[in-house]
């Protein structure tokens, strides 16, 4: 039987229609684990998410992602290469530049700390450790294996079990001063690949650990706001000669005295403050207990979250002083944490 020429156009149609399903099967199969275990450390936060919540710059596409810095497992002998650990290979290379003021840092002291992971799918894992960099480490070159050190500080076996949305490693940080970087590695089981995000953190003056003889600030409030101002009141703590203010872990001021105004802010936000008491040779308290307090206007107000309710695509919320959308049906995923709820005006 000889076909005639239209039916042969249909014939190849059909053979190159079938050819191009079969391919799109076979990258499903491949890569479905990649495409959808992901994850991100919250708190401290990350270079990443602090990326997506507006406290870094000039990130580049991370902040549309900051779950998929992902990279083969096995570090520090394998994964990613030394000038392209943040970034977890250079697919987001802005993630990579380094300097002692690049990025903004989240407070931090030695003892135990809990490491905060919200995990967009909670794959089977194989452990959860976290390293930090050197005494004397440079500050100023990208992060290499020389950087840290290669011990973990924290090593959490997981026997390949699936951890939680919202996973928590409670680990021992030890003892360092000023500005460090913390490298948080999420192992995965079953596949080649674990997830890496680097976490700048500063531990202050002095010898790393706070001097008990400084205590920290009381009473931490906030008599007035603006749209764009928030003041700050403290109880004066013994022997301090001043005071260093942190909004969101970052420092951003110093007082004199028991109270501090700080302007420059984005209406309708929500931000968290604490105060370090620092006496006259430089020695420094922990910091006070934090404030979480929202600059007035800026938005529209709509319903509060509960953590009960059935919200659907195009449901609005109110959660700690910022408006969400959902973007499809969610009960009990908190925003701000969960990629369901997107931020709107």
């Amino acid at each position: 039987m000889t076909l005639s020429l239209p039916n042969k156009a249909w014939l190849k149609n059909l053979i190159i229609a079938g050819s191009t399903m079969l391919l799109m099967a076979l990258f499903m199969v491949l890569f479905a684990d990649k495409a959808f275990a992901h994850g991100y450390v919250d708190s401290p936060g990350s270079r990443a998410i602090l990326c997506k919540q507006g406290q870094n710059t000039d990130c580049g596409a991370i902040v549309y992602e900051p779950q998929s810095l992902e990279a083969p497992k096995g570090w520090p002998n394998a994964g990613p290469a030394d000038g392209k650990i943040a970034s977890a290979g250079g697919v987001f290379p802005k993630l990579d530049e380094q300097s002692a003021t690049r990025w903004s840092k989240v407070s931090i002291t030695p003892g135990t700390k809990t490491f905060q992971w919200h995990l967009t799918a909670n794959h089977a894992t194989a452990s959860w450790k976290y390293y930090i960099t050197k005494d004397g480490w440079n500050q100023n070159a990208p992060l290499s294996r020389a950087s840290f050190d290669l011990t973990p500080f924290c090593s959490i076996d997981y026997g390949g079990a699936k951890p939680p949305t919202n996973y928590a490693s409670t680990c021992n940080v030890p003892a360092k001063s000023g500005y460090h970087v913390i490298l948080a590695v999420w192992e995965v089981a079953d596949t080649p690949n674990a997830f890496y995000n680097a976490i700048d953190v500063d531990f202050g003056g002095g010898g790393g650990t706070p001097n008990p003889g400084v205590p920290a600030p009381t009473g931490l409030t906030s008599p007035s706001q603006t749209s764009s101002s928030v003041s700050l009141a403290w109880t004066a703590s013994t022997g301090a000669s001043s005071y260093e203010i942190y909004r969101n872990g970052t420092l951003v001021g110093t007082s004199t005295t028991t109270s501090y105004n700080n302007t420059g802010l984005t209406a309708g936000t929500s931000y968290t403050y604490t105060v370090v008491a620092v006496n006259s040779s430089g020695s420094k308290s922990s910091a006070s207990a934090p404030l979480t307090v929202s600059t007035s206007g800026g938005s529209t107000a709509y319903p509060a979250w509960s953590a009960t309710a059935v919200y659907t695509n195009g449901n609005k919320v109110s959660h700690n002083g910022v408006n969400y959308e959902a973007k499809w049906w969610t009960q009990g995923e908190t925003p701000g944490s969960a990629e369901v709820w997107k931020v709107i005006p």
